[in-house]
């Protein structure tokens, strides 16, 4: 892999953070404020592949988050095709997105109502 690029527009407030380049390039709505660009990797055949990340917003964010770590929920990705979701979740889950961002999952349990007893 080639080497990490970042880049800061501070007029814009916008972070760009690249991993190379690709052939089949599409970007993927993270959060509001994060995008990933990602190669799909249809073009050459090879795995799908990260190429860069966009904070938008960035400064502003950050203050947000008092220097917690940037987190992706599971949730926001359900619109996405399986096979697209399942190339989403394998890069943002290694190096270099891992490196960046982590995947936040939760358990949102649907509890069916209980049924009301019978006396016999």
């Amino acid at each position: 892999m080639s080497e990490i690029k970042v880049n800061y527009d501070e007029d814009a407030d916008v972070l760009y953070i690249s991993f190379g380049r690709g052939e089949h390039v599409m970007g993927v709505v993270l959060t509001e404020n994060v995008l990933l660009r990602l190669d799909t990797g249809k073009a050459t055949g090879v795995p799908p592949r990260a190429v860069g990340l966009t904070f938008i917003s960035y400064e502003r964010m950050m203050a947000r988050r008092q220097h917690q770590p940037i987190s992706v929920s599971l949730v926001n990705l359900r619109h996405l095709p399986e096979d697209l979701w399942r190339a989403v979740l394998d890069v943002l889950t290694t190096p270099p997105v891992s490196d960046f961002l982590t995947v936040n999952l939760s358990l949102n349990p649907q509890t069916p109502p209980l049924p009301k007893l019978v006396s016999a």
